[in-house]
């Protein structure tokens, strides 16, 4: 199929990151073909990306790979511990255990947990789930040349680097998974909007086989380096096993050289003494805080770091792209079968852009928190006075700025409040908590976890199609004969499970195919077409 000049396909995916694979495995997962382009090979050197969060390991479940990224080569016995320290060989200020992958259990909010699985590992087990499936075709090393939209579709030019030759692709649908400097956002005069620029911090990539061991530290996968001018820096194992490091400084000034730098002085400041490590690269960028002011326009549709950029702090900005992937590849499957209306376009700007304010402003305010400890004379001073000052720093670190690590409501707990495409019953917004996920099935939220009799988790029923939790006498027949007059793909789990009813609060819940609650009630509503052609996105 590459080799032809002429190409077709019902979504054209720019850009082969995590959030474009995800999406072009999700579609696939879902019967619907597409081809993804993207400019490099796909390799990653030095990876952005460390941490699958608690949702996106969910739908790393619904795909069936959330044992390959489990079994990644992060040891399985590596703690994930968070430790503040003022250098990784001067004192230590605290430290926040987080088990090893092989001792882990899951939460009561999920049947899963949080993952260390560096982007050089997750992007090709994404890669792989994506190639799995017959209508999805990955093209790497081809440029995209930009496109035309008409009447009842997508045009696109593409040049295959490898071989020079111009191809055209025709789809119904275009993604723009092309990163923050995203050409075709700008292309459609969509600016940005939020905090804007927060910083321009420094990456430094090494390898330093046995350095925790060499300085006598106890082993965490995340330090905090913390010195008489403040919180500076953060250092991370990104691949014990190849001893890869990731040192980051967390801002620079405007007229810093990122060409002229002496690497081995930050190394020396963050070690804290001298030491010998091999240095794999550096770079300056930017952190931001925005959100496109708009993520959809025609056909086409923004997604990941082209519709959102979030600061690092809290690990969320990667996970908030595989959810963008996953909402819009459910609506963009009922819009090509023929089920979904007119309105879920617009649904996926509401909601996916009110998830992203929501996580960048939250990221923001993580990163503003770092700002707040500087200027800390006498922080590494063996005597009564340092120790007393570290001991105080030490708490007040791992509770303010250790928040960040304790963030299962944001990855849980969001919602989507108000979208034209859910029904609301009526009741209250529940709290929206950083650290603990209210569980609940309210319209719009994540239906919640629990475990099944026959030990599924109740999760392990939603994704391909609408689902409709029957429990007690609710009668599913009034809705299932609307679904069926609008052709959308509904079915059954009629369930008696006493912690399924205690958590739906109704015996009736309708779940989208993106696992968030569309409408419940204790009896159909009175005009079950009606609804229905509110959660397909045509009421």
């Amino acid at each position: 199929m590459s080799d032809k000049a002429h190409l077709e396909t019902s979504v054209l995916i720019i850009g082969g990151g995590p959030v474009g694979l995800a999406l072009a495995g999700d579609l696939g997962w879902r019967g619907i073909d597409c081809i993804l382009v993207e400019q490099t090979d796909g390799a990653i050197p030095t990876p952005k990306m460390n941490e699958v969060n608690i949702r996106t390991m969910e739908f790393c479940r619904r795909w069936g790979i959330a044992a390959h990224v489990m079994d990644c080569p992060f040891p399985r016995d590596y703690p994930m511990d968070i430790a503040f320290v003022t250098s990784l060989g001067g004192f230590e200020l605290g430290r926040m255990p987080r088990p090893a992958k092989k001792y882990q259990t899951p939460g009561p909010n999920s049947p899963v947990n949080l993952q260390i699985c560096s982007q050089k590992w997750f992007d090709p087990i994404l890669r792989e789930f994506a190639e799995g499936f017959p209508g999805t075709e990955l093209l790497y090393r081809h440029r995209f040349g930009g496109y035309t939209e008409t009447e009842h579709g997508i045009s696109a030019c593409l040049t295959d680097l490898k071989t020079g030759t111009e191809k055209n692709i025709e789809a119904k649908y275009l993604a723009a998974c092309d990163g923050a400097t995203s050409a075709i956002r700008d292309g459609l005069g969509i600016g940005l909007e939020g905090p804007g620029i927060l910083g321009h911090p420094l990456h430094f990539f090494f390898r330093a086989p046995g350095l925790l061991e060499n300085l006598g530290r106890e082993a965490a996968t995340f330090f905090l380096a913390f010195d008489k001018d403040g919180l500076w820096a953060n250092i991370r194992i990104i691949d014990p096993g190849d001893a890869m490091w990731r040192l980051m400084v967390l801002d620079t000034p405007d007229d810093f050289d990122a060409d002229n730098i002496d690497g081995q002085e930050f190394i020396r400041r963050a070690v804290g003494r001298d030491y010998d490590v091999e240095l794999i690269g550096h770079s300056v960028w930017t952190r931001m805080g925005v959100v496109a002011e708009r993520l959809e326009q025609g056909r086409v549709f923004i997604v990941g770091d082209a519709a959102h950029q979030l600061s690092p702090t809290g690990a969320l900005g990667m996970n908030t792209g595989i959810g963008d992937a996953v909402d819009l590849s459910w609506k963009l499957a009922g819009l090509i079968e023929g089920w979904g209306g007119d309105g879920l376009p617009a649904s996926y700007d509401y909601e996916r852009r009110q998830v992203g304010m929501r996580n960048v402003t939250q990221a923001a305010e993580f990163h503003s928190n770092h700002l707040k400890f500087h200027e800390f004379e006498g922080i590494e001073d063996e005597n009564a006075e340092g120790e007393a000052l570290r001991g105080r720093l030490g708490t007040e670190l791992v509770e303010r700025i250790g928040q960040m690590f304790r963030t299962e409501g944001l990855q849980l707990g969001y919602r989507y409040e108000g979208s034209p495409i859910c029904a609301a019953d009526g009741t209250p917004p529940l709290p929206d908590e950083i650290e603990v996920c209210v569980a609940n099935a309210r319209p719009g939220a994540r239906a919640p976890h629990a475990w099944l009799s026959d030990g599924r988790s109740s999760l392990d029923l939603y994704g391909k199609g609408f689902t409709l939790v029957v429990t007690g006498g609710g009668d599913p027949e009034p809705i299932m004969r609307a679904a069926a007059m609008r052709s959308v793909p509904l079915r059954i789990a009629a369930l008696n499970d006493a912690e399924i009813l205690r958590l739906h609060e109704r015996a009736l819940v309708l779940v989208r195919p993106d696992g968030h609650v569309a409408w419940r009630g204790d009896l159909a509503p009175e005009d079950p077409l009606a609804m229905i052609d509110i959660v397909r996105g045509a009421g």
